[in-house]
């Protein structure tokens, strides 16, 4: 069941999209995927199962005084019963508002703001200790390409005994279209605060190259932790694509993450509608040798009008102790 908070949240995006869609610059996509089975692989035999639908919606509105956004997903899952379930726990996935009272101040509510040099291409994502936006944050551009935020997350308690308030805060500058530097501070009072700096440099037509360091940072899909260098390439010309990842956990204390991930893909489009592309990816504890994991993704995409595209891969991971093998597919839906 969906919670009110919720569908109010729905409902005034929707109404809001409505009210302005005048003057307005409205985007939408609707993404149906599925890795169709899951294959694991050990030394005791295989086992394969379903791994079901996701579907997620995606709408954005842009203004000079207002931006906002929605995201949800929702599931169709095999249970161990074999019941079929429909549905999400977490229906709204995420949701933004940034409105504009004078041109110098933003007023945010959930608006993230990742700082550029944080982006990393492969995994398709910013280092999240990178984000300068908060549950409630003012974002200040008192002259052009600067950006300066601050705020709170939700809940903050002021005043409560061992419990301190999540403040945020950093600043972004971009020095023309050459080079953008970012700092971001989250959870500033707190025993376990992450710290970050970041570039992003632009000086070469289709070439961008971004790098930062991370202090108490931590990338999850890759079970990474600690103080972070990161480091990611994006290179476009013609057709053809080459991006490029890499992120070390400095420190050397053994713990049970890892310390390396890298990723490199290659793409090409091999024509107006049809793009093909191959990625690998490559993570590892120093500190245990049989912690290494080797992904890899074949990819073919298809653009059926402007409107429409559909696209299938096969997903690899292979480490010491389990192989697993997977088929990705989507349809998606785009104006």
């Amino acid at each position: 069941m969906i919670k009110s908070k919720k569908l109010v949240t729905i409902a005034a995006v929707c109404a809001l999209t409505t009210a302005f869609s005048f003057a307005q610059e409205v985007s939408f996509e609707n993404k149906l995927s599925s890795n169709l089975v899951d294959i694991n692989i050990t030394d005791a035999g295989s086992e394969t199962a379903f791994s079901g639908f996701e579907n997620e919606t995606a709408v954005e509105y842009s203004s000079d005084q207002l931006d906002m956004g929605l995201t949800v997903k929702f599931n169709i899952s095999k249970e161990d019963d074999d019941s079929i379930s429909i549905g999400a726990e977490d229906f709204v996935d995420d949701y933004f508002i940034e409105f504009r009272p004078i041109e110098l101040l933003g007023l945010g509510f959930h608006k993230g703001y990742a700082v550029a040099g944080s982006y990393l291409p492969c995994l398709d994502g910013e280092i999240e200790a990178a984000n300068i936006g908060s549950d409630f944050g003012l974002f200040i551009r008192p002259i052009e390409g600067l950006v300066i935020a601050g705020g709170i997350d939700f809940i903050s308690y002021f005043g409560k005994e061992n419990v301190k308030p999540l403040f945020n805060a950093g600043a972004e500058y971009a020095v023309g279209e050459m080079v953008t530097f970012g700092a971001a501070l989250r959870n500033i009072a707190s025993d376990d605060r992450t710290l970050g700096a970041y570039a992003s440099l632009n000086a070469v037509e289709g070439l961008t190259i971004n790098a930062g360091f991370t202090y108490n940072g931590e990338i999850e899909d890759y079970n990474i932790a600690g103080n972070l260098i990161n480091a990611g390439i994006i290179f476009n010309k013609d057709s053809l694509g080459i991006f490029a990842d890499a992120v070390f956990a400095a420190g050397g204390d053994e713990d049970p993450e890892n310390e390396l991930y890298t990723a490199a893909c290659v793409s090409y489009q091999i024509n107006d509608a049809i793009s093909a592309s191959l990625s690998g990816s490559f993570t590892t504890d120093f500190d245990n040798e049989d912690s290494w994991a080797i992904g890899l993704c074949p990819a073919v995409d298809y653009m059926i009008n402007e409107n429409n595209s559909i696209g299938a891969s096969v997903y690899v991971n292979i480490m010491k102790a389990e192989k697993a093998l997977s088929f990705p597919i989507y349809w998606k839906y785009t104006f």
